[in-house]
């Protein structure tokens, strides 16, 4: 029913293993060890071995393969991963945190619009991201209804021609008022693809957007999520999950609830759970399966013009 491609049968194995709350396959390569003090072990975090004390030393030095375990720790930086079938793994949402006092812009990402994401994978196939929070409340916040193109985007995790697996983190804070803000962006551009499962995470506390999945080459498998707007509220529009500009999703068993623009007067100016925006109309049919949607303004919106 959907595009298939390559990865994504692999993927909804995977998809499975978490829903089930089954241990993923053991990696082949190496496991580095992070901790915010600079010493412990894969596994024992008190461990004075030594350990990478920021999350990027280890994604520059990690190889195909590997794993970076993340020990429990309040980690400010913004963290780019381009290498494959790396996995970054946390000790437990409420234990390792990523949470950056400033989130510098880059306008190579999405040229010439300034992107911030704190965590980016760019061009990595094979990426996986679980057990860890994603917090942007330290270096930006607020809430407006701004030009995506003028003001650039605010991102907790973006998957720039990517593809993997996404599963039991939190990601929360992504809020601004000069920038347009999504907890989670999944797109595909140049002529690259991404092809994502999102399964078992919550988004909360965002201005903008939940998660969003764009581009024609872009496929979404989204599972088992809590995506909770901040409604009602009378300053931002709010989309739980927006897919667009031609991608591709199977959305099913989420729990989507609070979206709810007071100011808004009617279509188009009201808060959605799910939001389709000249979406791959395979789509459209998998909306409604086992989700669960509560205090949305609206649940479902579909509109045929592209968005930023």
């Amino acid at each position: 029913m959907f595009r298939q491609l390559p990865s994504l049968s692999g993927l909804l194995v995977v998809v499975a293993a978490l829903s089930a709350g089954t241990a993923l396959p053991a990696q082949a390569g190496a496991t580095l060890v992070v901790d915010d003090d600079g010493r412990g072990s894969a596994v024992d975090c008190d461990a004075a071995d030594p350990a990478f004390g920021a999350i990027q030393d280890a994604v520059d030095t990690a190889q195909p393969g590997d794993t970076v375990f993340i020990c429990p720790g309040v980690y400010d930086e913004q963290v780019v991963v381009a290498t494959s079938d790396l996995t970054l793994l946390g000790s437990g949402t409420a234990l390792t945190i990523i949470r950056p006092s400033v989130a510098h812009a880059d306008g190579s990402i999405i040229p010439p619009i300034p992107v911030a994401p704190i965590l980016l994978f760019d061009g990595a196939t094979g990426a996986a991201a679980r057990e860890f929070t994603i917090d942007g409340g330290a270096a930006d916040s607020g809430a407006a209804n701004v030009d995506c193109f003028a003001g650039g985007f605010y991102i907790g995790l973006f998957l720039q021609n990517s593809s993997g697996v996404i599963g039991h983190l939190h990601i929360t804070g992504i809020k601004s008022a000069s920038m347009c803000t999504s907890g989670l962006f999944a797109r595909s551009s140049g002529g690259g693809v991404t092809d994502v499962a999102i399964a078992n995470n919550l988004f909360d506390n965002y201005a903008n957007i939940g998660l969003a999945c764009s581009g024609p080459a872009t496929t979404c498998t989204i599972t088992g999520n809590t995506v909770r707007g901040r409604g009602p509220v009378d300053d931002e529009l709010q989309a739980g999950i927006n897919i667009r500009n031609g991608a591709a999703a199977e959305i099913t068993g989420n729990v989507i609830t609070d979206h709810f623009y007071l100011a808004g007067n009617g279509l188009p100016d009201w808060s959605v759970g799910i939001f389709l925006v000249a979406a791959d109309p395979r789509t459209h049919a998998q909306l409604r399966r086992d989700n669960l949607f509560a205090n949305n303004q609206l649940d479902v919106q579909h509109a045929a013009i592209n968005k930023p």
